[in-house]
């Protein structure tokens, strides 16, 4: 199991995301470090970009020794759910698929951070003066147009102050209260990943686990 990113700790939210809803990949996801950049790509220069990464996946699972069961490819859309994610997901996620087999876009919308805003137990979890304004709660958090300053300005507070960095301790979180199967609220890109994920581990992970 490969997983790519933007960077670091969007890489290593996804893996514990997806460890939990598979918990046959656990011990088996490897990253690709490099930043991923495809949604504003089209045509020849988004298949070179996905053919770049399948290079990547490829010699990552020479240097393993291994085989790929499926590679999910996480990127920011920075901008609200809406008419344009399908489209711009099913042609990323083809383009991944003409060059790795089996691929799966995580494209977030309007960012990973609107997937935090699904778990406001878990936010407060990492740090006591964190909450999730009650306007936030129960609500699509894809259709908020920058959740990072939400978090930032109205979750943190006058406490400590939201960081990328903590985006892994609070999936963390989620995980470890039993939230992640039962987000507060919905988002169309967290629920596509796990549906990708369910399929990932039925068809692809678990038939080699057994």
């Amino acid at each position: 199991m490969v997983v790519a990113g933007e960077d670091r700790n969007d890489r290593i939210s996804l893996r514990i995301l997806l460890e939990d809803f598979c918990p046959e990949m656990r011990g088996r996801v490897v990253e690709i470090s490099d930043p991923v950049r495809l949604h504003q790509a089209t045509g020849a220069n988004l298949a070179a970009r996905a053919e770049t990464l399948a290079r990547k996946v490829r010699a990552r699972a020479v240097r393993d020794d291994t085989t790929v069961a499926c590679v999910f490819v996480h990127e920011d859309l920075d901008a609200v759910d809406g008419d344009q994610y399908p489209v711009i997901r099913l042609r990323v996620e083809k383009a991944l698929e003409t060059a790795l087999g089996t691929a799966h876009y995580a494209l977030a919308v309007a960012e990973i951070e609107s997937w935090l805003l699904l778990f406001p137990d878990a936010l407060t979890a990492v740090c006591g003066s964190w909450s999730v304004p009650a306007r936030h709660r129960g609500r699509d958090t894809g259709r908020l147009a920058d959740p990072k300053q939400v978090l930032m300005r109205e979750v943190s507070g006058s406490g400590r102050r939201y960081r990328e960095a903590d985006a892994p301790e609070v999936f963390g979180q989620a995980v470890a209260m039993g939230l992640a199967e039962s987000p507060t609220g919905r988002n169309r890109s967290y629920e596509q990943l796990r549906e990708d994920a369910a399929r990932c581990c039925t068809d692809h992970v678990w038939p080699k686990s057994r």
